[in-house]
Order: structure tokens, then C-alpha cells, then sequence
């Protein structure tokens, strides 16, 4: 009995353990930036930090983008700006407003996330694209569907918005779901729309569709991009280079290539390493023709 109740106080306590924030002012719209100032974020006590000291300024009606190894922080970073985290020190601040003074559910509400991994339900393409926008109509949701590149192969299926998907959208190719996935955060009008890889597993088909979408959208909204393929950002506003929870590099894509410094060498593996597969693709290109 003495162990339950050991094991009873351990559960019920809350000194270790995250809660969701409750009230605070609403949040309406983004009018100038949102600033990090100083973030650094440790899981725990005994690891090493997963983010120091950012300082980073994300203006309104920019793209700014991350890049950089796995692990190096990318996307800690995108779970700070969500409030799936909190800061161990420093400030995220939306228009000058201490993030933790800002209403959480009014935030979430006015943010778009489109990751690698696509959540979608056994349900009808209407209801996906409409799922986490309660009372848009069809006229909306059709919008959102135009504005992701995805209305085209929607009229193909056999009941257009009414074509059920499967679980997990089964049914449709890995290209079809993402676009599903992007418009579904079109729809909700965001005020930061924040990709996760959004296209890295996708052939270069689908990306190419997926990303004119989301260049469209760019350039009247706040975009914050991880990115693995460096091709997809060259036109960010500002591009950051992590490495170890840190920002090593920052600016322009012309900039940092005539730095030469990380961004220039990952640049130069990810451009050899196309190279490499597309001759591997069509062995004739790697053949001596002068013979």
C-alpha cells in the first residue's frame, strides 16, 4: 500500500511536468515581428540545451528559414513559436507582447503548420482540408484547395470533395497529401505559417507543385521554413544556418555563398550529391562523348 501511494504522489506531481497556458490577452493578428530574444530551451536539467541564446527577428510578410543538420535545433524552434514549449531563459515576444502574457489557444489558432508527416482522416477531402477550421464552407475550403495546387487532381477523383480518402489518406500519393495538408493551414488564414520539411520527402514533381503554392502565399505572408534542400529557400528573406543550437550563419543566399562559409559547403554537398544521381539516373551523362 505504502508503494501505491509513493507511486500515487509521483503522478499527481506537477513540478516536472508541462501544463498548456490558460488565458491572457487574445491574439488577434500580427502587425510588425515576432522576436526571440536571447531563447534557450533545456528539456532537462541534466542534458545540454537544445537551443542557446537565439536572437532572431521574424518580420511580418518575410521568410525567414533554417537550415542545417538534424539535431541542430531547427525544429525546437518551430515548438517554442507553436507554445508546445517554454523558454528555460529569454523571451519570445509577438509585437513587442511577451508570448507567455498572449492567450496560447488564440495563438495556435492563427498558425498554419504543414510538417513532413501528414495527418489526415478516413473521412471525405472536404472535411480534411476544413478539419481544425470549424464552420468554413465550401467556397473556402475550395480556395484553400486552389491556393495549394491541389484543386487539379481533386476534380479527378471519382466525387471530387466528397472522395473519401482512407485512413491516413492511404489512397492518395505522397504529393496529393500534402497538398491537402497545405491547405488546410491556408484555410485558417495564417498569420505565421510555419513548414517542417514540408517537402522533403516528396519527388520532384509534387515539390515543384507543393512549392509554387507555397512561394505564392510567401510573398503577402510571415513564413518560417526548416528546410533540408537548400534549392527550396535561395529566395528566403533571411536564412539561418544552426549548428548545435546555435546560429552560426545568417543573411541572403548570395550572401552567404559569396562568404563562403557553412551554407556555401552545404550547398556544394547537396549540388554534388544531385549530380551524382542524376548520372546514376542516365549513365550516358557520365560518359566521355569527345570518344
Amino acid at each position: 500500500m505504502l508503494f501505491r501511494s509513493e507511486r500515487l504522489n509521483t503522478i499527481l506531481d506537477d513540478s516536472d511536468k508541462e501544463f498548456v497556458r490558460r488565458g491572457g490577452q487574445p491574439f488577434l493578428r500580427l502587425n510588425k515581428d515576432i522576436r526571440l530574444e536571447n531563447v534557450t530551451l533545456n528539456y532537462s536539467p541534466e542534458l545540454e540545451p537544445s537551443v542557446r541564446d537565439i536572437c532572431l527577428v521574424i518580420p511580418r510578410g518575410q521568410t525567414v528559414a533554417l537550415v542545417g543538420s538534424s539535431g541542430a535545433g531547427k525544429s525546437t524552434l518551430a515548438d517554442l513559436l507553436v507554445g508546445l514549449y517554454q523558454p528555460s531563459r529569454g523571451k519570445i515576444l509577438i509585437d513587442g507582447i511577451d508570448m507567455q502574457a498572449i492567450d496560447l489557444a488564440s495563438w495556435q489558432r492563427k498558425l498554419g503548420v504543414v510538417s513532413q508527416d501528414t495527418f489526415l482522416l478516413n473521412n471525405t477531402i472536404a472535411a480534411n482540408i476544413a478539419y481544425g477550421t470549424p464552420g468554413a464552407d465550401r467556397q473556402e475550403i475550395e480556395a484553400a484547395a486552389q491556393a495549394a495546387q491541389a484543386a487539379g487532381f481533386i476534380a479527378g477523383l471519382p466525387e471530387g470533395y466528397n472522395t473519401v480518402i482512407g485512413e491516413r489518406g492511404y489512397r492518395l500519393s505522397g504529393g496529393q497529401r500534402q497538398r491537402l495538408s497545405l491547405a488546410r493551414a491556408l484555410l485558417r488564414e495564417p498569420q505565421l505559417l510555419i513548414l517542417d520539411e514540408a517537402t522533403s520527402a516528396l519527388d520532384s514533381q509534387s515539390e515543384r507543385l507543393v512549392q509554387e503554392a507555397i512561394e505564392r502565399f510567401e510573398r503577402t505572408h510571415t513564413v518560417l521554413v526548416i528546410a533540408h534542400r537548400l534549392s527550396t529557400i535561395v529566395n528566403a528573406d533571411l536564412i539561418c544556418v544552426m549548428d548545435r543550437g546555435s546560429i552560426i550563419e545568417r543573411g541572403r543566399h548570395a550572401d552567404l555563398m559569396a562568404a563562403g562559409g557553412a551554407y556555401a559547403h552545404l550547398w556544394q554537398q547537396q549540388s554534388r550529391g544531385a549530380e551524382t544521381a542524376a548520372e546514376h539516373a542516365d549513365p550516358a551523362r557520365s560518359m566521355d562523348l569527345s570518344l
